[in-house]
């Protein structure tokens, strides 16, 4: 080999080494800037980093971005193949040119050995190794090259243009918009979650509460809130004493007072507003009338999340939850609608209950108010359930069309060969069932366990 062709030789692997470094810059800034934190980026260029706000300008369209870099990864990648087509493949005819082989077989055979070969160190070198480099650390890559990617785009920006317009105009051609489209929607955000929680980024704790804040705006404030059967209201006609006494006794700080019956609530009484009634003159003529405040009237079938908008914006905590006949459903207050967010709360009045509670023989013991997607839960098994309940009384309720005796035995499609008993009944309401295999049916219907106790929280 004379002195020229060795020095054409290293010229070429020289300019190929360049034309290879720089598909990888591009390709390494292409993923770099893609898996960017958006708000730790914003956060940076506000402070007054150059480079950040480099990185800012180009990720604000996306399409012009990707088409910038495209054009260099696709200018790279042609020089590269323009330089191993013209040096190497002539130098390995000249190499292998005395095989008895038609020469143009050994052109075409020679392009093609070096054209493999090419790929390959450029897919390596070019591709994957600078690729992982940027998905290791996508922050301090972005920022080192932040300026030549920035100067590259203003040098580009003529061929982008031109590569947009074509873009859109076949787009257009084919029936399809021209404008991104790119969204983050609330599967992909919960997939975020999943994923973070499962590395140990976010506690389970964590990942509920982020799941809940989410779940907040399908959620209807009917099952959030206290049911009419539950919740505590006292008549206008009510004694000081009276209302004294069920202010201690249920330890609530507001109470709904109502006229003729619970349908017809006149307003909220605050306990509170009764302190100046230590005063003997004025509690003698006491008429909780002239303590009521407004109440807030909603609809049951109310988002939770526009229910606390609301109750943030005027200031209340309690609102009158009617139906779609006008009459009262229940109470929601801004303490059920942050424990659908954050779990139970519970304060120095609250008394912890016991939902259920797992029995020597195997069997549970539910308060009827247990929802089904919980009792499902506790008993690991599906109940088929498809009516408009969503609590285990109302499901027996459904299925019997009548309330049950206490006691009474009742065989309920409740999955897994499971029977259900009813153990205690207020009024009219089913308040405790009792779970158990149907095998142990016969053994366990006499000596029922009493009422789940109540534990001081």
């Amino acid at each position: 080999m004379d002195p020229d062709s060795s020095g054409n030789l290293f010229l070429s692997l020289f300019i190929l080494l360049l034309l290879i470094g720089a598909n990888a810059f591009f390709a390494m800034s292409e993923i770099a800037v893609i898996s960017l934190n958006r708000a730790k980026l914003q956060k940076r260029s506000e402070q007054g980093d150059r480079r950040a706000g480099y990185l800012a300008r180009l990720t604000r369209s996306s399409s012009d971005f990707l088409s910038t870099i495209q054009v260099g990864i696709t200018l790279s990648g042609f020089l590269a193949s323009a330089v191993a087509a013209e040096n190497f493949a002539g130098m390995l005819v000249k190499a292998i040119g005395d095989v008895p082989i038609p020469r143009s077989v050994i052109e075409g055979v020679s392009l093609v050995v070096i054209t493999l070969i090419l790929s390959y160190f450029t897919i390596i070198f070019g591709e994957l190794v600078p690729k992982r480099i940027a998905m290791k650390n996508a922050e301090g890559v972005s920022l080192k090259v932040a300026t030549p990617i920035w100067y590259f785009s203003r040098i580009a920006k003529p061929f982008v243009a031109l590569l947009a317009h074509s873009t859109n105009g076949i787009l257009k051609l084919m029936g399809l918009g021209s404008e991104d489209t790119e969204q983050v929607s609330e599967e992909d955000i919960l997939l975020l979650i999943d994923e973070g929680a499962g590395q140990g980024v976010l506690e389970n704790s964590e990942k509920d509460m982020i799941e809940n804040i989410l779940a907040a705006g399908d959620r209807r404030v009917e099952d959030v809130m206290t049911h009419r059967t539950d919740m505590v209201a006292v008549g206008e006609d009510i004694t000081l004493p009276q209302l004294l006494e069920v202010i201690r006794q249920e330890g609530y700080s507001r109470i709904p007072v109502y006229g003729e019956d619970v349908d017809d609530i006149l307003g909220i009484v605050y306990a509170k507003d009764l302190l100046d009634l230590v005063e003997p003159d004025r509690a003698a003529h006491f008429s909780v009338k002239d303590y009521l405040r407004p109440a807030v009237f909603i609809p049951q079938a109310k988002m939770c999340g526009k229910l606390l908008a609301q109750m943030r914006q005027d200031h209340t905590h309690m609102a009158v939850v009617v139906d779609e006949y006008g009459g009262t459903a229940g109470i929601a207050t801004m303490e059920d609608l942050l424990e659908s967010i954050v779990g139970p709360i519970e304060d120095e009045y609250d008394t912890q209950e016991l939902e259920f509670c797992w029995q020597p023989d195997g069997s549970c013991i539910f308060d009827g108010s247990v929802t089904l997607e919980e009792a499902e839960k506790i008993l690991q098994t599906n109940i088929p359930y498809q009516g408009e309940y969503d609590t285990l009384a109302g499901y027996v309720v459904e299925v019997l069309d009548r309330i049950p005796s206490p006691g009474e035995v009742i065989l309920l499609p409740l999955g897994d060969a499971l029977q259900l008993q009813v153990t205690r009944i207020e009024g009219q309401r089913i308040a405790q069932v009792r779970v158990f295999p149907s095998k142990k049916t016969e053994q366990n219907t006499e000596n029922l366990p009493g009422p789940l106790e109540e534990t001081d929280g």
